[in-house]
């Protein structure tokens, strides 16, 4: 193990240096992200392919690691932070091919963030709202150019015949769910979609749904009948969120010759309700993915499930791995009192 590569308490260093808030490696579905040979020269024109689209915190901030493993940081995508873990970045609609626009573009068309923004938003102005599809009392979108602006733009949403207060929800790229937070049903309906939406393979944004408090979107917390779907939906996230992390961290520990293990979180069901599971073995330094339960597993083979709050309510056991997102914890040593 390469001991010298760790710092003195042997936790793994900050997975990459300075901030980290620049998107999967793994591209939206029938989408296309890689730099054209050329972008148009001007703001002008550009402006009659200029689009924007949603962007979630934790795929940007995957995008920054997978980026700067490849020492890519041409590629890093410019975004305007909306609210919660939601921004808005811009785009390139181009024939075969959508292209982020990136520090570079802005500087050579001589414009910052927010007009390039509203160039883009302008742009649309015009176009017929798409139609969405009607799932029991629920409105989807399938538009990355509405999902974009409907976030810069929420009268777009106010002005939907809505009965009651709108709540949205992206949790992929191109996908807009919209329902009323005064329909109960209406919500869990959105949840159990959502959890559909999440495994599609397309670009993962966001499940944290907003509302609309006059023309500002805030986040919105489900009505406890919707929690039981939602806490289903945040596990089914997280399992798929650790997946695509986990190459990554690995080629980075490989290149920084830091000897750990990166366990998977896997997602099981127990008593009709779903559960994640990770594994923590003896002697092997492991970077561990926040679970419901942990798998400790001795060098003679015992094997002991735990819940997670188990660890982390042992005084100095568990220590947040910087810069990882999703978080990644480390375990100080093996926890053998939890043995019994």
């Amino acid at each position: 193990m390469a001991e010298s590569q760790r710092p003195d308490d042997g936790a793994p260093a900050s997975v990459i240096a300075g901030p980290c808030s620049v998107v999967l490696s793994t591209p939206a579905a029938g989408t296309r992200y890689r730099r054209p040979m050329q972008t148009p020269p001007t703001l002008e024109a550009a402006r009659s392919v200029l689009s924007v689209r949603p962007m979630g915190a934790l795929t940007l901030q995957q995008r920054h690691l997978s980026l700067a493993l490849r020492g890519a940081f041409a590629g890093l995508d410019v975004v305007q932070p909306v609210v919660a873990d939601l921004s808005v970045g811009l785009f390139l609609d181009l024939p075969g091919l959508d292209a982020a626009v990136s520090p570079t573009d802005l500087a050579r068309w001589g414009v910052s963030l927010p007009q390039a923004l509203n160039a883009a938003v302008a742009a649309g102005f015009g176009r017929p709202v798409p139609e969405p599809e009607r799932v029991e009392s629920v409105r989807l979108f399938r538009d990355v150019r509405f999902a974009g602006t409907a976030l810069l733009r929420p009268e777009l949403i106010r002005a939907l015949p809505i009965d009651g207060n709108p709540v949205v929800l992206i949790p992929t790229i191109g996908d807009l769910l919209v329902g009323s937070a005064d329909d109960p049903a209406g919500m869990s309906f959105m949840v159990r979609m959502a959890e559909r939406i999440v495994e599609s393979g397309n670009l993962p944004v966001s499940i944290q749904p907003l509302t609309l408090r006059g023309l500002e979107w805030t986040p919105f917390s489900w009505p406890a009948a919707t929690q039981p779907f939602a806490d289903a939906l945040r596990r089914r996230w997280d399992t798929l969120q650790y997946a695509a992390q986990q190459p990554l961290l690995r080629e980075h520990y490989e290149r920084t010759r830091q000897d750990y293990f990166v366990p998977e979180l896997r997602l099981f069901a127990k008593d009709g309700q779903s559960v994640t599971l990770t594994t923590l073995t003896q002697g092997v330094p492991t970077v561990l993915p926040l679970a419901d339960a942990v798998n400790l597993v001795r060098d003679g083979g015992q094997v002991a499930r735990v819940p997670m709050s188990a660890l982390l309510g042992i005084p100095g056991l568990i220590v947040p791995v910087p810069n990882t997102a999703p978080t990644r914890v480390y375990a100080t040593r093996f926890p053998l009192e939890l043995f019994g």
